[in-house]
């Protein structure tokens, strides 16, 4: 095992010793998510029970991304920050977040899933789609941390907020896709973070992956490189930006 791949198993273990209060926010959120069903599953019927299902997914899944960027970009700013080894390149740092967060919200999904099936009678999820939506996740998710990570921004906390509000707005946790006008549905079928939490949602309600997806998964990978691509370019800046950001810092 080389030393990365130690780095990375190390520091997965580590998530729940050091910034806990910070780390094991999204755990607390898909626990209260769990209790919320369980009421459901006592009071609604089975078609009730499903629409809070994908309600449900879909916060879990923006939570998820989410949390992905702003624990590593706390992790960057406090004292001490894992970010200050130089052996470790900076996309390999912000991994132990991803792989620990991807964790638990693959947990959480599967155990809503098993619980709602005990009211459908049916087990609804797909895991080869559910693991195929959080694989693009992850990939979406990676450019979008790094280049958080060097942007300096102050009353950081007021911003989580609003851009947390602003992604729960633009995907579809609060209403269904069919609801809204197809205009805005196909305008908002271009973010990518929609294509996620959507797909995710889906399949959480027996809507597996299918070719009909494909020009969205056409589109999906054509942003995906295109965003690689611009934050390569970026990338060495990127370094630059975060160590002098750090430097500048009383204590780091």
């Amino acid at each position: 095992m080389n030393y990365k791949m130690k780095y990375l198993f190390r520091h997965f273990f580590k998530q729940t010793s050091y910034f806990s209060t910070h780390n094991l926010t999204p755990l607390l959120i898909y626990t209260i998510g769990l209790v919320f069903l369980l009421v459901a599953m006592a009071l609604m019927d089975a078609g009730e029970v499903l629409e809070y299902l994908y309600v449900l997914v879909g916060l879990a899944a923006a939570v998820w991304l989410f949390s992905m960027t702003v624990l590593n970009k706390n992790t960057a700013f406090y004292k001490d920050s894992v970010l200050k080894v130089n052996y470790i390149p900076l996309y390999m740092r912000i991994l132990p977040t991803i792989v620990f967060q991807t964790f638990i919200f693959l947990m959480f999904v599967v155990l809503y899933s098993a619980l709602a099936a005990l009211v459908m009678d049916d087990w609804l999820i797909g895991i080869f789609t559910l693991l195929y939506y959080v694989l693009l996740g992850v990939l979406l998710i990676i450019p979008f941390t790094l280049v958080y990570l060097s942007v300096q921004i102050d009353r950081i906390g007021s911003v989580n907020i609003i851009v947390f509000i602003i992604l729960v707005v633009s995907v579809p946790i609060l209403y269904l896709p069919e609801n809204i006008p197809s205009g805005l549905q196909h305008l908002l079928s271009l973010n990518p973070f929609y294509y996620v939490i959507n797909g995710l949602q889906s399949n959480a309600v027996h809507i597996s992956w299918n070719i009909n997806r494909l020009p969205h998964d056409v589109l999906f990978f054509a942003q995906i490189i295109f965003l690689y691509m611009w934050v390569f370019e970026y990338y060495s800046k990127m370094k630059f930006s975060i160590y002098h950001h750090l430097k500048k810092r009383p204590g780091v």
